[in-house]
């Protein structure tokens, strides 16, 4: 890693880290989850509601012999399961394409998001992020677009003390709403 300083000042919270798939995944379930109407297929309740369909057409399809029936109620209960695997595969691939930035040492402070690992440095003022949500592993500052689309992870585990997670959410909190 180069060793580029990262500031240490009272007001910022400094996050040290490199990334899983189990967080990324959470961090892409809420963000796909929370994209308003075209998030609803990636619901379990809706995925689960698709599934029982389609085992009801499965079996009716069956029960009439109906080749038509039987081909479209085990794409009903095939789709549902798929669906339910994307945000793990998407994590998956995420991590692949960027595990050689190694440790993340995220910087978060009144000016923005600084984040600097082997091959990148970027700041970011907060007018990049719209909004931010919180999971039970990680915040996902959002982008400011209407579909909200993930713009970063910072991982809760990364934080140096139990209690700069709270005062995490507090600079969240003054500068981007949360959904």
């Amino acid at each position: 890693m180069t060793e580029q300083a990262v500031e240490r000042r009272e007001d910022a919270v400094v996050l040290e880290y490199e990334h899983r798939q189990e967080e990324m995944a959470e961090a892409l379930r809420l963000v796909l989850r929370r994209r308003g109407r075209a998030g609803l297929v990636h619901r379990p309740v809706f995925l689960g509601i698709v599934g029982l369909l389609g085992v009801v057409q499965l079996v009716a399809g069956v029960y009439r012999g109906d080749a038509t029936g039987v081909a479209f109620g085990t794409m009903f209960v095939v789709w549902p399961l798929l669906m339910f695997r994307v945000p793990r595969t998407s994590a998956r691939q995420l991590l692949r394409a960027n595990q050689h930035h190694g440790v993340m040492r995220v910087t978060v402070a009144e000016e923005g998001v600084r984040v600097v690992s082997v091959h990148v440095e970027t700041r970011m003022a907060w007018a990049n992020y719209g909004s931010y949500a919180e999971t039970e592993r990680c915040f996902v500052l959002r982008s400011p677009d209407r579909a909200g689309t993930c713009a970063v992870v910072l991982v809760k585990r990364g934080v140096r003390a139990p209690e700069d997670v709270d005062r995490l959410r507090a600079l969240l909190d003054r500068h981007l709403p949360r959904v």
